[in-house]
Order: C-alpha cells, then structure tokens, then sequence
C-alpha cells in the first residue's frame, strides 16, 4: 500500500475547492479595500462639492473612475459616489454578479443664506 500515492490523489481533489476558497477571499478583500478607500474618496469629493469647486471635482471623479449622485431636500444634501469591482472568483461571480457595486453615502448641510432665506 503506497501512502504518498493515496496523500496525493487527496491533495489533487481538494486542490480546486482549496483554489476557489482563496480566489473567492481575494475577491472580497477587494470589495472591503474598495469601500475603506472610497469613504476617504468621499471626504475629497465632500469638500470639493462644498467649494463649489467643479472643474477639480469632475477630474477627479474622472481620474478615480467614480459616479457622484446628489439629491438635495430641505438643505441637507445627500452625496453617493460609486464604484464598480469585477468580480474574477467563478463561484462568486455567480452570486455577486460580474461587476459588483460599491457605495459610500455621506449627507451635508447646506446652508441656504440664513434663517429668512437672505
């Protein structure tokens, strides 16, 4: 009876679940990353958005490939930014989707000239 022979047929079948396990904690690892950096893209583009600064706040939504939604209501003012991940884990994939979106929201008070509107 030849035991290295019987560990390896072992090893061989559990080499492709093993493969996918790690692919798949790749995968989310980046979806966290992704949404630990766009909270901090989502002070930049707060501030940005604050100033009035357009031009700096299209390019740099553009340079970070990010989508920006505001939707404003009794001047409290509500900022999306998204971001999409392609999911590469076969398994994963088939439960997230190819691409996955990732959304970081933050909602600003904006002042609308005082008390009486002025």
């Amino acid at each position: 009876m030849n035991k290295k022979g019987q560990a390896l047929v072992e090893f061989i079948l559990i080499l492709p679940v093993l493969l996918l396990i790690i692919m798949a904690m790749i995968d989310i690892g980046n979806i966290f990353l992704t949404k630990y950096t766009l909270n901090n893209d989502l002070d930049i583009v707060t501030n940005l958005y604050q100033n009035n600064d357009v031009k700096n706040l299209g390019t740099y939504l553009a340079s970070e490939d990010l989508t920006l939604d505001d939707k404003a209501v009794n001047g409290i003012t509500t900022l999306t930014i998204k971001k999409n991940i392609e999911i590469n884990a076969p398994l994963l994939s088939n439960i997230l989707g190819e691409n996955y979106e990732v959304t970081s929201s933050k909602a600003i008070y904006q002042d609308l000239g005082g008390l009486n509107g002025e």
